[in-house]
């Protein structure tokens, strides 16, 4: 295998733009900055190119980085590439819906152990837009409603309900499944 660098190694050497250093860290952080882009996206193929923008993204401004998590840093640019480009493609227009119906109480915890992850990935990527967008950002990246609202142009009670929207069509997908 590769040498290992430290990240710190690592920064140094990007940022005196030393190739073999950008090489370094684009294999180090690659399939992590993959799997972010592929959350925002319908195919692969686009997720690469995000990939690449957001690394073009990363090499361009890693001079304001000020410490702390390099990967914590990273996942930001790349979620917020990953948005940019959704915007892009749906020029702004989200399918947000208004309310969620009725739904059958059943405990998401209980039965969630049960599947793999990647049945959770593809019950996620069968979400509308707009609840996919928003459950990812809050359950899967950590950003608040508030940050959301900010990051995709609505207001943090938008945010809120199309996560607990997100929610409710997981339920009942993951019970359909159950007792289907």
């Amino acid at each position: 295998m590769g040498i290992k660098f430290s990240e710190q190694e690592l920064l140094q050497g990007c940022l005196k733009q030393k190739p073999e250093m950008q090489r370094a860290l684009y294999q180090k952080f690659s399939r992590t900055m993959l799997g972010i882009c592929i959350r925002y996206t319908k195919d692969k193929m686009e997720a690469e190119d995000i990939l690449q923008q957001g690394f073009m993204k990363v090499f361009d401004h890693l001079e304001s980085f000020k410490g702390g998590s390099l990967e914590g840093w990273m996942k930001r640019i790349f979620v917020r590439e990953s948005i940019d480009q959704y915007r892009k493609n749906q020029r702004n227009v989200m399918s947000f819906s208004q309310e969620p119906e009725d739904h059958h109480a059943i405990e998401l915890d209980d039965i969630i152990g049960q599947l793999s992850t990647e049945e959770i990935v593809n019950l996620i990527n069968e979400l509308p837009e707009g609840c996919k967008m928003v459950f990812n950002l809050y359950a899967v990246e950590g950003y608040n409603h508030r940050e959301i609202g900010e990051l995709i142009g609505i207001s943090d009670g938008t945010s809120k309900s199309q996560y607990a929207r997100a929610k409710e069509i997981l339920k009942e997908k993951i019970y359909a499944r159950e007792n289907g």
